[in-house]
C-alpha cells in the first residue's frame, strides 16, 4: 500500500466525517487557532522528522511514495502532518461540543 493510498484511506475519511460534523461549530477565532497549530506543527516535525531520516533511523520506500521529497522526507509526510493535525482539531471540536454543552449557545 502507497503512503499516498494510506492517507486516503485511514486519515481522510475521518478527517471528512469530523469536519462535516462540526461545519456549524467553526468559527474564525477556530480557523485561526487551527492555522497556528498547522505551522507549529510542520515547523516542528519538519528537522527531526528529516533527521531521522538522515540518519537512518527510518525511511520511506521509494516504490510506496508518489516521488517529490522536501529535504529527506517524502510530500506525503508533509501532508500527513497537516492532516492529522486537521482531523485532531476537528474531533476536538466535535469532542469538547458532547462533553461541555455549557459551553456553546445552543
Amino acid at each position: 500500500m502507497s503512503y499516498a493510498l494510506f492517507l486516503l484511506i485511514f486519515i481522510v475519511p475521518p478527517m471528512l466525517l469530523f469536519g462535516w460534523l462540526t461545519r456549524r461549530l467553526i468559527t474564525r477565532r477556530f480557523l485561526l487557532a487551527v492555522a497556528a497549530l498547522l505551522v507549529l506543527c510542520v515547523v516542528y516535525t519538519t528537522p527531526w522528522d528529516n533527521y531521522l531520516v538522515a540518519t537512518g533511523v527510518w525511511s520511506y520506500s521509494k516504490s510506496l511514495v508518489i516521488g517529490p521529497t522536501f529535504g529527506y522526507v517524502p510530500v506525503e509526510e508533509y501532508v500527513f502532518f497537516v492532516l492529522q493535525t486537521l482531523m485532531g482539531a476537528f474531533f476536538t471540536l466535535w469532542l469538547w461540543r458532547r462533553l461541555y454543552r455549557t459551553d456553546w449557545d445552543d
